[in-house]
């Protein structure tokens, strides 16, 4: 029964990559979607090379920094294109996802921009690997916050919180304590994290650890025992328990899928 399952899986995901490749090749160009985000006027979107430099953009970050057009980014890298410190933090998050492989999922960050304009934003990035899983580069969006005005004055406290997060995930870390460095009640900082991710603080403590598993376990050659300290966890079968509830495979299955190799 097991094999006949297998098998039957195996060939359901042999027919979707055939899908795939036979949609790409008649595209005859890379998928970048900028087309599409361009109709997007509150969404940022890139894709970076291995170097950092922009090779595609939509309008809206042409808009937001002041060029004329696409031309005037392609090829530039952050550093070349946001004034001061803001450059300087978007190259080095830049390097973290080129260098370690671990995509930034829903990162707050305050844009300034050259024209004067700030603005609160949530930020994806996605290492790009090519047929070899090498890292070629990152492609990513930073969606516009609309807040309301009561609650501005929280998201710089909420700011530190989720980088302190997602810089400390292999320690102990309790949602009171979270509420304190945020200048918030747990209650108040629960309601936050709602708003922004649809999560609870606790809930969002788990996707960022697993997440984290996740990529490790699709870029690296750690053990699950050493990922499973690295995100936060006392003992293997805890970590174990908690990724297959979440991801509806176990550590092991899920690296084998991803590193068949």
């Amino acid at each position: 029964m097991g094999d006949r399952h297998n098998s039957a899986g195996e060939a359901i995901e042999t027919a979707a990559r055939d899908v795939r490749a036979r949609f790409l090749a008649a595209v005859g160009r890379p998928l970048f979607c900028e087309d599409l985000f361009d109709a997007v006027p509150d969404i940022v979107f890139f894709v970076k090379d291995a170097a950092g430099r922009y090779v595609a953009v939509n309008r809206t970050l042409v808009t937001r920094t002041g060029r004329r057009g696409k031309d005037d980014l392609l090829g530039r890298t952050a550093e070349a294109v946001f004034p001061g410190a803001l450059g300087v933090e978007i190259a080095r998050q830049d390097a973290a996802v080129l260098t370690n492989g671990r995509p930034i999922h829903g990162r707050l960050e305050l844009h300034l921009y050259p024209d004067g304009e700030e603005g609160w934003c949530l930020t994806w990035k996605e290492p790009i690997l090519d047929a070899a899983g090498s890292i070629v580069g990152l492609s990513g969006i930073s969606r516009d916050l609309q807040a309301p005005s009561d609650e501005r004055a929280d998201l710089a406290g909420l700011q530190a919180v989720i980088e302190h997060v997602h810089t400390h995930l292999d320690r102990p870390l309790r949602v009171a304590d979270l509420a304190r460095r945020a200048g918030l009640t747990a209650f108040r900082l629960d309601q936050r994290l709602r708003a922004l991710f649809g999560l609870s603080a606790g809930q969002y403590l788990t996707r960022a650890r697993i997440e984290a598993a996740r990529s490790l376990l699709r870029t690296t050659d750690r053990t699950i025992a050493a990922i499973a300290l690295d995100c936060g966890y006392a003992d293997q079968a805890a970590f174990t328990r908690q990724f297959r509830k979440s991801v509806g495979l176990t550590p092991s299955q899920y690296q084998r899928h991803h590193r068949p190799g």
